[in-house]
């Protein structure tokens, strides 16, 4: 049986998946990309401002001191599902370490919007890249996206933009080109 991998990646607040907020939401299926930003409902963290480049000034969102388009946040999630729900089925939505982060939090602000049934009548299951990565590949000092666009794709880009984490990642599942079983594996 076929599938889709819809490959995303989500911005934070911070880490704790309990409480931080989406500040980006984005997704790509061979050219097709979806880009969401949004204005958080909570601050962000010193260590995610860093990381990120995102800060809130005024009510506005900035990435490195540029400020970018907001839309609220209920609507960066309908977009989203409506996004995923282009795909024919299966679908798989893809996510780099999904399983500890994106999973927990994408799920409880879906369910906090009352959009968790929904999003889950389009998409079948999430596939977790890093777990997958660390199955194919033994041995490597890191798994981290960086590092495995560097190693596999001779690459480096603007890592914690959600869109190109994501673009990023299905590079590289088209050219790691795993098994049906690894995926199978890889499933939360």
């Amino acid at each position: 049986m076929a599938y889709t991998v819809v490959f995303f990646d989500l911005e934070t607040t911070g880490l704790d998946t309990e409480k931080c907020d989406i500040i980006q939401i984005a997704a790509v299926c061979g050219r097709r990309t979806f880009d969401a930003y949004v204005v958080p409902r909570c601050a962000i963290t010193e260590d995610a401002k860093r990381v990120t480049g995102f800060s809130v000034v005024d009510g506005n969102l900035f990435r490195h001191g540029v400020a970018v388009p907001t839309i609220p946040l209920h609507q960066a999630l309908s977009s989203f599902i409506e996004f995923v729900g282009y795909f024919c089925g299966p679908v798989y939505l893809a996510a780099h370490n999904a399983n500890r982060f994106d999973v927990p939090v994408l799920d409880r602000v879906l369910r906090e919007f009352s959009l968790l049934r929904e999003f889950q009548r389009v998409m079948s299951s999430y596939l977790d890249t890093f777990l997958l990565s660390k199955r194919m590949f033994t041995n490597f000092y890191s798994y981290s996206l960086k590092y495995l666009a560097e190693h596999f794709l001779d690459k480096t880009y603007d890592a914690h933009n959600a869109l190109e984490d994501a673009k990023i990642l299905q590079e590289l599942f088209s050219v790691w080109k795993p098994g049906r079983n690894a995926v199978l594996k890889s499933l939360v």
